[in-house]
């Protein structure tokens, strides 16, 4: 069983990724943000290092695909592949941030990675609205994420709307994030668990 989730820089996937793991006990995968040697530059030279940052974000989840593949555990992961290529990656280059000779080269990689893997069993996207990002991002105290603009969060958000909507990978199941608190409040992680229940039920 794989299960991914998905949704915007604040959403809340890691929180989850976490709570998750430990109510289903199932085996959690990370994005790689500790050990990652571009963000810092990244963010203080978005155009500079677009190319590196993201094509060592996709290296980094085709690895790890590739290990959720090859383990018999049930799996929750924190981020997927697909984000980076249609939501990351594009938004840069539209913001003139990435060369199109890179993002042609990017995207020819991932498409060719992509061919080799299959998608989640079940896909869950925390919907978020920019102010409960903007919070969020602001309590976890990132440094690297300071530098993040609102105009930057809303075009993310816009592609992950639409990404969204066309999503066809396995089953999907969206939780609007806005008025819940499943970190300190029980019940809230319950309303979501019992979400996941009812898709989980057709799964197994």
């Amino acid at each position: 069983m794989h299960i991914a989730i998905a949704g915007n820089i604040g959403a809340g996937k890691t929180t989850l990724t976490k709570l998750l793991s430990k109510h289903y006990k199932f085996e959690a995968h990370y994005e790689d943000v500790v050990e990652n040697p571009y963000l810092d530059d990244f963010y203080g030279q978005m155009e500079r290092w677009s190319f590196n940052l993201q094509v060592y974000f996709l290296n980094s989840r085709f690895r790890q695909i590739l290990e959720i593949h090859n383990t018999k555990k049930h799996v929750i992961q924190d981020r997927t592949i697909y984000e980076d290529a249609h939501i990351f990656a594009p938004n840069l280059h539209a913001m003139g941030l990435m060369t199109h000779r890179d993002f042609q080269n990017y995207s020819s990689l991932f498409e060719l990675m992509e061919s080799l893997v299959k998608g989640p069993d079940l896909l869950i996207y925390l919907r978020s609205s920019i102010p409960n990002l903007v919070e969020q991002i602001h309590k976890r105290g990132r440094e690297y994420e300071n530098s993040i603009s609102i105009d930057y969060l809303s075009r993310l958000n816009e592609r992950y709307e639409a990404w969204i909507q066309q999503y066809s990978k396995g089953k999907l199941l969206i939780i609007d994030v806005n008025d819940l608190n499943f970190v300190d409040n029980p019940e809230d992680l319950g309303i979501i668990v019992e979400q996941i229940d009812g898709q989980l039920n057709g799964l197994f």
